[in-house]
């Protein structure tokens, strides 16, 4: 930022560093930036300075000004220490090793928040309550999306609650979005990627698909075109270093594309074209030495097959294998699929996760009711459940997990996983009061991230995000 936009921030920061209520302490405190043992507009005010570069801080000062945790003095930690000082925000006791805690917990989420948890219950801070969440590595990525009544568009806005610092930042907003295929939702060197439309896609008209990459440390939002001919519900995975983006285009004839992003060089590039009249790809994924496509083969008068397809680094196809009779056979074990047709119905449907673990576990979920491990070495099914389980999103280990309903007939917690070749379950044990398990995520750094409900409504219901990384 230029130090003329310092200055507007400074002139606009004034009023409010004029009339700051001091909040003296006791104990050693992030914002403490003049090191007198209070937090008061006088440290906001230095710290702003520092942010202009009008005045040099020790490397103390520093440390203990750096609310939002990026490594250096901004104007948000100025804006941090200010709300701090006039006891709008909560004071964090700082160790000798640089660690903070929240001090006495403020009061519970207003209304139209949600009150995010550590592990053992310590409260972190609140995010709006319509987010959608997911976990990163250094804390929570969500955006919100609230279209009005009788409107499928509406301007979405993404923020990251930082774990660290406990702030709440503003990334960016998508002006017009139509959807978010928030399950795709990735995190790569130190950045976050989702897809989304622009545009109505109930409409007539084509609606662009567009990758969205966030920086949560920069605070910082870029826009990339995959494709003119959008259609929501789009696949993505990270292979060799780049992201590789699945499309089914909106055209005539239908065609689904693959499209490469390369993070260095910000480009978008087609690698692969199916035309849709023969194979519908259902999903991507990396491998070892390359990466899975989930394709569907369209046979007419005949049934349709699924295929695992193997692709080197170089878009080249190393293998197919036939997974249709094995995810038949898994699929018939799921209570409210009666028959092979209906097992048929449900793996023609569209896919919302899919990935393939240590090169043998293929994990599956659609948009129907079938939830599926299976061990592609021996063909064995290791999970098979219905939609009352859903997968968890993030980059890390994927997971299924029950979902709740009833807080009076609520079961030990079942989220399950594949970790290192092994089926494992999460321990995990929520609060009395907010017993419903309704969202899991996981990032690949090991951060967890929870919601439970009290009753299993949107509209009445309270929730509680706990949030917490791996030892």
């Amino acid at each position: 930022m230029k130090r003329k936009n310092y200055k507007i921030i400074a002139l606009l920061l004034v009023p409010a560093l004029l009339f700051a209520v001091c909040a003296g302490v006791a104990a050693a405190f992030l914002g403490d930036v003049n090191r007198d043992g209070k937090v008061r507009s006088a440290d906001a005010r230095t710290a702003l300075r520092a942010a202009a570069r009008l005045e040099t801080l020790t490397d103390e000062q520093i440390r203990y000004g750096d609310v939002n945790g990026n490594g250096r003095i901004d104007a948000g930690d100025a804006r941090s220490i200010l709300r701090m000082a006039a006891n709008l925000d909560a004071l964090k006791e700082i160790d000798e090793d640089g660690t903070t805690a929240p001090t006495d917990a403020p009061p519970a989420a207003s209304e139209d928040k949600m009150t995010v948890v550590g592990k053992d219950g310590a409260r972190l801070g609140e995010i709006d309550r319509r987010a959608n969440c997911t976990a990163v590595d250094s804390g929570i990525f969500y955006s919100v999306f609230a279209p009005e009544e009788d409107r499928n568009t509406a301007n979405a806005e993404y923020r990251f609650f930082n774990m660290k610092s406990k702030e709440d930042v503003y990334l960016g907003t998508l002006e017009d979005q139509g959807y978010e295929a928030f399950y795709t939702r990735t995190e790569y060197d130190g950045k976050i990627y989702t897809l989304a439309v622009v545009g109505n896609p109930m409409g007539d008209s084509d609606v662009p698909l567009v990758l969205l990459a966030f920086d949560p440390i920069a605070g910082t939002m870029e826009t990339y075109t995959v494709s003119e001919t959008g259609f929501p519900y789009a696949s993505m995975a990270v292979s060799n270093g780049k992201l590789l983006i699945i499309n089914h285009e909106m055209t005539e004839p239908k065609q689904d594309k693959i499209y490469a992003f390369d993070p260095a060089a910000k480009t978008v590039t087609e690698v692969l074209t199916f035309s849709s009249d023969k194979d519908s790809l259902r999903g991507v994924c990396s491998a070892k030495d390359g990466f899975f496509l989930l394709r569907l083969k369209l046979n007419k008068g005949g049934e349709n097959e699924l295929f695992l397809d193997l692709y080197d680094n170089d878009y080249n196809k190393v293998s197919e294998k036939s997974v249709n009779e094995t995810l038949i056979g898994a699929a018939m074990g799921i209570p409210g699929i009666m028959n092979r047709q209906d097992a048929l119905n449900e793996l023609g449907m569209i896919v919302a996760g899919f990935t393939v673990e240590d090169d043998r576990y293929l994990i599956y979920e659609n948009f129907g009711m079938t939830r599926l491990i299976i061990d592609l070495e021996t063909d064995e099914t290791v999970f098979a459940k219905n939609d009352i389980y859903s997968l968890s999103v993030g980059s890390g280990a994927p997971f299924f997990y029950r979902i709740d309903f009833d807080p009076e007939n609520v079961e030990e917690p079942d989220i399950t996983g594949i970790v290192s070749g092994k089926s494992v379950k999460l321990d995990f044990q929520p609060t009395d009061s907010h017993k419903l398990i309704i969202e899991v995520s996981h990032s690949a750094g090991g951060t967890w991230l929870i919601k439970t409900a009290d009753i299993y409504s949107a509209q009445d219901g309270t929730f509680l995000l706990h949030l917490w990384t791996d030892d």
